[in-house]
């Protein structure tokens, strides 16, 4: 190579500097806009599932029976249908406590039903006051944006109203969500963020240095000391690959291949004529690469880790969107309610990752029947299936479809856990349905059936479900 003269290397050492420090102040605001997002991101989807499970909870209890409750009603018709609904919850959604209260006073509410078969409130126990459970109390579902301490420990809170039939809160319900879970939560999400922007500045560091103290022939070893940098940002890589080694696991190599190359990225580098051509070259293939690794990272927060499809997030997005667009007359949309059976007792005989594995199995076979962008893993072992443009009779073949699918995959795939899987389907009907959420309970509900049948034809799984 024909190195430039002594001139012009000091003019493109100084350009060089000028862009390296622009490239440090770049990487530190991006990691902080970066860390921002993904903690906003995280924080709004937890709250979200927050809402989700009480105003669920909510709505399937009877405002009128809460409200005529008293102490002496304890385990009569009344309660006792209320309470197992409120235990369903707890036994199936991944939260700490739920419980149903009353406002006895502005400043005072009192436990009507705890379900919790360990240390249940009593009836007309006093519950902690906080502002938005008062909110709750004015009618208005809320979420505590701070944990609050008691008696059972410290922890995030969610209630929302219980309407009676005049329309007046006749009950409220709170959800308990361990603080030390959220909190991890949090900072589990921008850890990677965090290591990339450290990354990010040693790298602009360490160019400065060499370019500020080294002259034109260590210039050349400099070139060298570029293609290094590409093995230390291999511990970035095997951080992503390790964020992603469930999916690896589960998908065949002709597939894996796919995040393998995410990781690794592909060399891009073109031929230069000048060093200083070369080392901006070689900047802008590292920068290239953090750019990937913000990519990836933005994907991950709608995208499920377990199922590789996509999450609670992305779902949330598309329930806003479709109730916007019922106001269309001709608008039509199915959705599809799916339940892996069983699942409990292949975790509990066969370990998580058998479980793991056959909800990975189940999210590709609907993918493969609905596409990948229509499909969502919501929580635990259930998926929904949004169809814009499809009416009921077209979410009929597809799930005759998916049933032979099912079938063919169990055969070809002879193992000690077969995928089963409990579904329903409902068609948003304009006469019927006021918004997305009445087509999803009636979609639910006969999932519910499928699943009541299973069990039916199998009674010796019914301790396992």
């Amino acid at each position: 190579m024909e190195f430039i003269n002594e001139k012009n290397i000091k003019i493109g050492k100084r350009h060089f500097i000028l862009a390296l420090i622009l490239l440090l102040i770049t990487n530190v605001l991006m990691g902080l806009t970066l860390t921002a997002i993904s903690k906003k991101a995280l924080r709004e989807q937890i709250e979200e599932r927050m809402l989700d499970v009480v105003k669920s909870a909510a709505h399937m209890l009877n405002g009128d029976e809460l409200k005529a409750l008293e102490a002496s009603d304890v385990g009569n018709e009344a309660y006792m249908r209320n309470y197992n609904i409120l235990s369903a919850f707890q036994s199936n959604m991944d939260l700490d406590y739920i419980y149903a209260v009353r406002q006895v006073s502005p400043e005072k509410f009192v436990f009507i039903i705890d379900p919790d078969p360990e240390d249940p409130g009593v009836f007309g126990e006093s519950i902690a006051t906080t502002p938005e459970i008062k909110k709750a109390g004015a009618g208005e579902a809320k979420v505590e944006k701070k944990a609050h301490s008691d008696e059972w420990g410290r922890f995030y809170s969610a209630y929302c109203p219980v309407f009676d039939s005049e329309g007046n809160v006749a009950a409220i319900v709170g959800v308990d969500f361990d603080a030390e879970w959220y909190d991890n939560k949090l900072k589990t999400n921008w850890a990677i963020t965090i290591i990339l922007t450290m990354v990010a500045l040693a790298v602009g560091i360490v160019l400065s240095f060499i370019i500020m103290s080294e002259n034109r022939k260590r210039i050349t070893l400099l070139f060298k000391n570029m293609d290094e940098l590409e093995k230390k940002t291999a511990s970035l890589d095997n951080l992503i690959m390790k964020s992603s080694i469930k999916k690896l696991d589960f998908l065949p190599k002709s597939e894996n291949s796919v995040l393998k190359t995410l990781a690794t990225g592909v060399s891009d580098k073109k031929e230069s004529i000048t060093e200083y051509d070369e080392i901006n070259g070689s900047i802008a293939a590292v920068y290239s690469k953090l750019d990937r690794y913000l990519n990836y990272i933005q994907k991950e927060v709608y995208v499920d880790d377990t199922t590789g499809v996509q999450n609670k997030a992305a779902y949330k997005n598309k329930i806003k969107e479709l109730d916007e667009k019922i106001a269309d007359s001709n608008y039509v949309y199915s959705v599809g309610f799916f339940d892996i059976n069983n699942i409990k007792r292949i975790y509990t005989h066969y370990g998580f990752e058998a479980g793991d594995r056959l909800m990975f199995e189940c999210a590709k076979l609907l993918q493969e029947i609905w596409g990948e962008k229509n499909v969502y893993h919501i929580t635990g072992d259930e998926f929904i299936v949004i169809m814009e443009g499809e009416s009921i009779l077209q979410m009929k073949d597809d799930f005759a479809k998916f049933e032979e699918l099912l079938i063919k995959h169990n055969k070809e795939n002879a193992m000690d856990n077969l995928l089963s899987v409990a579904k329903g389907y409902s068609s948003f009907i304009r006469d019927r349905h006021k918004d997305y959420r009445m087509v999803f309970i009636d979609a639910k509900a006969n999932c519910d059936l499928d699943k009541e049948k299973y069990y039916r034809n199998n009674p010796s799984l019914k301790t396992d479900r």
